[in-house]
């Protein structure tokens, strides 16, 4: 019977000890990255939606005429989940790779300066490909987001139009419409994806032809002269090894980046669009509405269309006021620049004597009551409803 000394037993106790401490302690500090990371990257979205939601309620009417409503509503679902996917869940990527790599990379040129320096000129080249296809997929995605937009605007059409929809047999043609958008998303989200999934295997060809590449390099440093010693060639191979990993890791948050950077500029887009509907520096309070409303001179216009051109009107307290004309004579137009809807172009528009724009807009919409064509009920209770806008709404 062969006797094993004490000290290689306790050698090996020593070992085992110290790798069940270091994959205890590797997990330890995993779970506190993902602990502390995670209320970052959930507080990072949730600070871009409210900021996106606070922007829509400050924009002016004259905005949502002229934007699709399935365009705003894919920034706020769609290209908010493209952030948070391809963006924001790389953060811990993207602050630990390149810590790994450069740990590594030090250690690689302690053990062979002229070979470290042969792989780093390999690198750019690499980066160059990475790059080029990551141009293209971010054109792919802005694409995807555009004719998503469509379609959310056509789903939104369908469902507030089924009334006129189903009344003129439009049923088809409708149909058809939706088809051919989710179709052509189809097959821009494939293209797309084909330009994400080349990450993976252009990366691991890449790393191949390094590794390679430095097997050829580092063998003539061996064979052929002095300046690296056999043992540590070894050793470099396996550090090399271990840096391939994380270089993946890396070009694969670059191919996501790229793609949500298409979804970022959308969302910029819309926070850094400019509110034309602005108080001055200290607004009037309007406590109450005593006398009349003029329409002095004004004229208003759509961009290049003139639709109001120097009406002249006064309307008296208590009186009551029809419009009459044809549709687009202007006439909605007329009444949404009593709430500031829409600022006249020209001329004035007074309340009591007082140009409407010295008003706070609070205390000039809490004058007003709207009644519009359409019923419009919110998603909650009667009580709610009833009471929206009051201070102290009804539980």
């Amino acid at each position: 019977m062969i006797k094993t000394p004490n000290g290689e037993i306790t050698a090996l106790a020593v070992i085992s000890l110290m790798l069940l401490f270091a994959l205890i302690l590797k997990n330890v500090f995993l779970y506190l990255s993902i602990f502390y990371i995670t209320p970052i990257r959930s507080s990072i979205i949730n600070d871009m939606r409210t900021r996106m939601f606070k922007k829509i309620l400050a924009l002016p009417i004259g905005y949502f005429n002229d934007q699709k409503k399935g365009d705003i509503m894919s920034r706020l679902t769609n290209d908010l989940g493209e952030v948070e996917s391809s963006i924001v869940n790389l953060l811990e990527t993207i602050f630990r790779e390149p810590v790994t790599i450069l740990l590594f990379l030090i250690y690689m040129i302690i053990l062979s300066p002229q070979l470290t320096l042969f792989l780093i000129l390999f690198l750019p080249f690499s980066g160059l490909i990475i790059g080029s296809i990551g141009r293209s997929l971010k054109k792919q995605s802005t694409r995807v987001q555009e004719k998503l937009g469509s379609i959310l605007s056509t789903i939104d059409e369908t469902l507030g139009g089924i009334r006129i929809i189903k009344g003129f047999n439009a049923e088809k043609k409708q149909y058809k419409k939706f088809v051919t958008q989710n179709d052509e998303l189809f097959i821009i989200k494939n293209k797309a994806n084909r330009r994400r999934d080349l990450a993976s295997p252009v990366s691991e060809v890449l790393g191949v032809t390094a590794i390679v590449c430095v097997l050829w390099f580092g063998g003539r440093l061996v064979l052929r002269t002095s300046f690296l010693d056999p043992g540590d060639f070894i050793a470099y191979i396996v550090i090399f090894s271990q840096v391939i990993q994380p270089l993946k890791s890396l070009s694969a948050a670059a191919y996501n980046i790229r793609k949500g950077s298409a979804s970022v500029e959308s969302i910029e887009h819309l926070i850094n669009e400019d509110v034309s509907i602005k108080e001055v520096a200290h607004p009037i309070k309007m406590e109450e509405f005593t006398s009349n409303i003029e329409f002095r001179n004004v004229s208003f216009s759509y961009e290049d269309k003139m639709v109001l051109e120097d009406i002249n009107l006064i309307i008296e307290k208590g009186k009551t006021i029809a419009l009459v004309g044809s549709s687009g004579a202007g006439k909605s137009t007329l009444v949404d620049l009593v709430p500031r809807f829409h600022d006249v172009v020209k001329g004035e528009l007074l309340i009591d004597g007082i140009n409407i724009k010295e008003y706070s807009l609070e205390s000039l919409r809490n004058q007003m009551g709207i009644v519009t064509q359409e019923a419009i009920l919110f998603n909650d209770t009667i009580a709610n409803n009833i009471s929206l806008g009051m201070d102290d709404a009804c539980p």
